[in-house]
């Protein structure tokens, strides 16, 4: 058996994938919030048959300190973490724990129904429920050309 090989298709489909991986790596440089002094909170992501989990440590925030959007394809959780005062004439000796302002955005494997996410806050876990949509199936369909512009 013979098999041809199209390396014209092959290398635009190489060119495409490396395209698609430099923008993923740009979009998120752009979203890091360490270039502009906030923190980033680690995230779990995983897919069941029926829907997305995101978990994301967020340790000493209240369910009113975040801000969860979910747009397009995208999730996003920002919000602020901030600093206790130190008591009375106390100083720190060490301050490793992160403070201000936080912002994640992750692209989502597929469409989602928004109305139906799904938010828990438990012992500094955010936990996010995503409802895949369920794509129809597309139909082919023949178009008909007429004459003119009637």
């Amino acid at each position: 058996m013979i098999k041809r090989i199209r390396p014209v298709t092959r290398v635009a489909r190489i060119e495409g994938e490396i395209q698609r991986l430099m923008n993923d790596v740009l979009s998120e440089r752009r979203e890091l919030p360490e270039l502009q002094g906030g923190w980033i909170p680690l995230v779990d992501v995983y897919e069941r048959e029926d829907d997305i989990i995101i978990e994301a440590e967020v340790p000493g925030l209240s369910a009113r300190e975040i801000i969860i959007l979910l747009r397009m394809s995208r999730i996003e959780i920002k919000g602020v973490k901030k600093e206790a005062p130190v008591p009375g004439c106390a100083r720190y000796l060490r301050l490793e724990r992160e403070y201000g302002k936080f912002r994640r955005a992750l692209p989502l494997p597929c469409s989602i129904a928004p109305d139906e996410a799904k938010a828990y806050l438990e012992n500094g876990i955010l936990t996010v429920h995503l409802k895949k949509l369920r794509e129809s199936r597309a139909k082919d369909i023949v178009v008909k050309i007429q004459k003119g512009r009637d």
